[in-house]
């Protein structure tokens, strides 16, 4: 018999902490630019129940070398309820048993950030760095603590679709972030002279138009649908994704092609390089101080296995989490 190990969101909390997070996020892209972490073909399947009353599921797997585990990322959509998880089912690649489920609702978030934050350190100038945040969600409160660590922060100016919200989110975190921060309620004077923006929203239509980045910004995309126009990939230098593919089928990208701005093809050839391949130093991120650089990191399932990979782990050394005997 094998033991199944189940961590819930507390357990996978004790597991990771920011800088694990961090690491965790560098060696996974590691893997990537060196081969040695995998996409499932395709990417993600689609399962809508929904005409018999299910419903619409998504299953993402992926391999990641480092860590010698595969998973899948069990997604059901609408999202669960606070008394529910999506789950990471995660495997280890020698036995090719099943090791775990992992519970997904902050590991996604922290994954998502650690992403974000790894994937734009190399491409911003060196700071201090004025920085304009868009979201106030959960995504955001991770992001914070993470551009803490891995940048030299000036300012954080925090805009989002509510004041309230963003001013709400400045009184939670400024007390812990170790830099200024402020909420922005205007879009245009959050991103004026920044040299990082960071979008984080559920936004269908543009929050970054071109004109509005400074020679040298950085912006950096994490939205599901469309945060930045057309224009501002037409006035930048360079263009970074964390996966080609998967850039052409959500988000920025996706709205691009599919506002007939450019073919898929023509999207693909777009690409500078992939994030991976900046942070291992295959690829440069910057040519110049003032390119100006869009950056789509939509995250990829890698990021959600290897993180829940290392949660296993780290919970089994520290006895945290139940285990369920299987026949």
């Amino acid at each position: 018999m094998s033991a199944l190990r189940l961590l819930g969101d507390e357990d996978v909390r004790a597991a990771i902490d920011y800088d694990t997070a961090l690491d965790i996020a560098r060696r996974t892209l590691r893997d990537q630019a060196e081969g040695r972490a995998l996409l499932s073909t395709p990417s993600a399947m689609i399962l809508d129940a929904s005409p018999l009353g299910g419903p619409k599921a998504k299953f993402k797997a992926a391999a990641v070398g480092h860590l010698g585990a595969s998973g899948i990322r069990l997604l059901a959509h609408p999202s669960p309820t606070e008394e529910a998880h999506n789950y990471c089912a995660v495997f280890d690649n020698e036995s090719a048993t099943l090791r775990g489920l992992v519970a997904e609702r902050w590991l996604s978030r922290v994954r998502t950030a650690a992403f974000g934050a790894v994937s734009i350190e190399p491409l911003v100038n060196p700071g201090p760095l004025v920085v304009a945040l868009f979201g106030a969600g959960g995504i955001s409160k991770e992001m914070v603590p993470l551009i803490a660590r891995t940048l030299k922060v000036e300012e954080l100016r925090v805009s989002s679709r509510r004041a309230e919200s963003s001013a709400a989110f400045v009184a939670e975190h400024a007390p812990s972030a170790g830099f200024p921060m402020r909420a922005e309620p205007d879009g245009a004077r959050a991103v004026k002279d920044a040299d990082l923006v960071i979008t984080l929203t559920e936004a269908s239509s543009p929050l970054v138009f071109a004109g509005m980045l400074k020679p040298g910004a950085v912006v950096c995309s994490m939205g599901s649908y469309n945060e930045i126009d057309y224009g501002v990939l037409r006035e930048a230098q360079r263009l970074v994704v964390d996966d080609a593919d998967f850039a052409a089928e959500m988000g920025d990208g996706a709205a691009w092609i599919a506002q007939k701005h450019l073919t898929r093809a023509q999207f693909a050839a777009r690409v500078d390089a992939l994030a991976c391949e900046v942070l291992a130093g295959k690829k440069p991120g910057r040519l110049a101080p003032t390119e100006r650089i869009v950056a789509l990191i939509q995250g990829m399932a890698i990021g959600d296995v290897a993180f829940a990979a290392y949660a296993l782990k780290q919970a089994e050394s520290i006895g945290r989490g139940r285990t369920v005997e299987l026949p």
